[in-house]
């Protein structure tokens, strides 16, 4: 029995990960938006892509409190993705790939870092799996594995509680106090992003750019780190709110803690885009006061 080769060119979901990285990045440089419309042409309603995708989705977002319960669930996932027309579908892939090699460096394009690859390609894994009888079935039973530990995993139902906790305490503060800082970063790369200030592009636009050039987005994230503290707790002084005060405090502590290693994490980047946020609500609150 022979092992199951994962291919970037042939999983779905690693594709349309690439390709909304590609959306928003066009979006911040202002130029053609060629991603868009790939995504539009085949991961549209009614393509097998689109069918695919939505399996993807399914596998990556919901979450069972036991692994009896998730391995049910990719079950069903399983059974699901046979109803999908296979031969349409390799088709459609071989048509992607194609139109992204017409619009794209393709080495540069596959470079962007994906952080929940292992999941992905274990997805794809399992997907071919069903499709061929002849691959090596402990293959197919670690692909299995990391999904049921990926679904049954209880870190993000608990980090989710912790975020919706502290949402309902934003809440009840004023409307001109509540400082949105949640995942801004670019997770679901629509449209929403041209409402970023300059300083958010920028960082967006350096973190996408020089993937391959970490060395280059460490200064400039180490330098901007020392100039958003500087501009918190210039804030700070001056801050007569007691509550805004405090979340001032907090993310300055915060950035604080950040330490510039060899790679810079999706979660300081996410760190710093919050800390641009908070700046922004308090000099929009400040404006409208004054």
């Amino acid at each position: 029995m022979r092992k199951i080769k994962h291919s970037k060119f042939k999983n779905t979901g690693f594709l349309f990960e690439l390709l909304t990285r590609q959306v928003t990045l066009e979006i911040i440089n202002g130029s053609e938006e060629k991603a868009k419309g790939i995504i539009k042409e085949f991961y549209g309603k009614g393509t097998e892509m689109s069918k695919e995708l939505r399996l993807f989705n399914l596998l990556i977002n919901e979450k069972y409190n036991t692994e009896s319960k998730a391995e049910k669930f990719i079950d069903v996932v399983l059974e699901a993705h046979t109803k999908i027309d296979y031969k349409s579908l390799q088709r459609e892939k071989y048509n992607l790939v194609k139109s992204i090699k017409e619009n794209f460096e393709i080495n540069n394009f596959l470079s962007s870092p994906v952080t929940n690859y292992k999941i992905l390609a274990s997805i794809h894994k399992l997907f071919e799996g069903k499709k061929n009888d002849v691959l090596d079935i402990k293959d197919v039973f670690d692909s299995k594995l990391t999904l049921v530990e990926h679904i049954s995993s209880n870190s993000q139902t608990t980090l989710k509680a912790k975020e919706d906790k502290l949402v309902e305490e934003y809440r009840k503060q004023e409307k001109d106090l509540r400082l949105l800082t949640y995942k801004i970063l670019v997770e679901t790369f629509n449209k929403k992003y041209t409402s970023l200030d300059e300083s958010q592009k920028g960082l967006l636009r350096e973190y996408i750019n020089n993937v391959n050039n970490t060395s280059k987005f460490n200064e400039y994230f180490e330098s901007e780190l020392i100039k958003t503290i500087t501009e918190l707790h210039t804030m700070y002084k001056g801050m007569k709110d007691k509550i805004t005060k405090i979340k001032l405090k907090e993310t300055i502590n915060v950035l604080k803690k950040q330490k510039v290693g060899k790679k810079i994490t999706d979660e300081q980047v996410s760190a710093l885009m919050m800390s641009y946020e908070l700046i922004k609500e308090i000099k929009n609150v400040n404006g409208k006061k004054s």
